[in-house]
């Protein structure tokens, strides 16, 4: 029986979500505002859930340690991270306003994309299953 991956998966999250606030800092926020500007944002995150869960599933093969909770826990923390910093720091994200409201549904988008994904790459099924 292979070790947990999900305090990897919950670090790798951490991190990564902090990155791509970082990046959603830099867009302006009139795209955010703008009805096909935001569509391609969304269209942007849900095709980023496949690339996500490769990532994490390779981690987990390179740690060796249980792909299934290292998705799990990837989400875990990234939803965490996000879910504070848009009540605590929300100028993480250079939005406010109506675009701020876009960023927060926008991510959560992204993470209905990774679980999506994780579910049609079968990712959250266990090996022996």
């Amino acid at each position: 029986m292979q070790k947990s991956g999900f305090p990897w998966g919950f670090a790798v999250g951490i991190v990564v979500a902090a990155i791509f606030a970082v990046i959603i800092s830099l867009i302006p926020g009139g795209v955010f505002t703008d009805p096909v500007g935001y569509v391609v944002l969304l269209v942007v995150v849900f095709v980023a859930g496949p690339p996500t869960v490769w990532l994490l599933r390779a981690i987990a093969a390179n740690r060796g340690v249980d792909p299934v909770s290292m998705v799990v826990g990837g989400m875990s923390g990234a939803l965490l991270f996000d879910g504070l910093a848009l009540s605590y720091i929300p100028g993480l994200y250079g939005q406010t306003g109506e675009a701020l409201t876009a960023v927060a549904t926008m991510l959560l988008v992204a993470f209905a994309a990774i679980g999506i994904s994780a579910h049609f790459m079968g990712a959250l099924k266990a090996a022996d299953a």
